[in-house]
């Protein structure tokens, strides 16, 4: 089986997986989130959370760890949040100042973006990623949707990139992903337990 076939086969199951997480336990994670980060006893994570100025975020699609209480506990701390846009094959980061219906709209595959006529934020001033992923390994490594935007995103930073901060359902660390050298690495995967999310 080929790189490609093995990384489908895995998208494919822990999308499955998502799916069939009740919405109630969903709605609980997102409000429950918040607390959870803040209290992982993790001297790297809480100094880059503390420090923060502008952080990256996203809006959960098809079943992804839900952060919209994230954002929005990030936000009345006065941190700037941003969020991703696809356009004509390339992700950028807009800041938005709240998650009202109005900052956003629908991508043509259902995704909440930035809507139009927002500022492109500066890379280089983004100072934590939570990044959104199907599934990692245990060293970290991230394994995504399959457009490779966010492994081209932080890629092209080098060594300037931000910190980049996972969160992800416990079945969602996966040993067997397979890794390519473009792959990148979370610099800490924040596990939501089981008991989280299950029936």
């Amino acid at each position: 089986m080929s790189i490609s076939d093995e990384k489908a086969k895995i998208r494919k199951e822990m999308r499955r997986r998502r799916l069939e997480i009740p919405s109630y336990k969903l709605a609980g994670i997102n409000d429950s989130l918040p607390g959870f980060i803040s209290s992982i006893e993790d001297e790297e994570l809480q100094t880059k959370l503390s420090d923060a100025k502008r952080i990256a975020l996203y809006r959960a699609f098809k079943g992804e760890v839900p952060v919209d209480g994230l954002s929005e506990f990030f936000m009345k701390k006065g941190i700037t949040c941003c969020f991703p846009k696809i356009e004509n094959g390339i992700m950028t980061f807009y800041d938005c100042g709240s998650l009202d219906e109005d900052e956003f709209e629908e991508s043509s595959i259902g995704i909440k973006e930035p809507s139009s006529g927002k500022k492109e934020v500066d890379p280089k001033s983004i100072d934590i990623v939570v990044l959104p992923a199907v599934a990692y390994n245990e060293e970290g490594t991230r394994l995504g949707m399959g457009g490779g935007y966010y492994d081209r995103y932080i890629g092209a930073l080098g060594t300037e990139r931000p910190y980049l901060l996972g969160i992800c359902y416990e079945f969602q660390i996966c040993s067997d992903i397979p890794v390519e050298t473009q792959d990148i690495s979370a610099d800490f995967i924040a596990v939501i337990p089981e008991e989280e999310y299950g029936e």
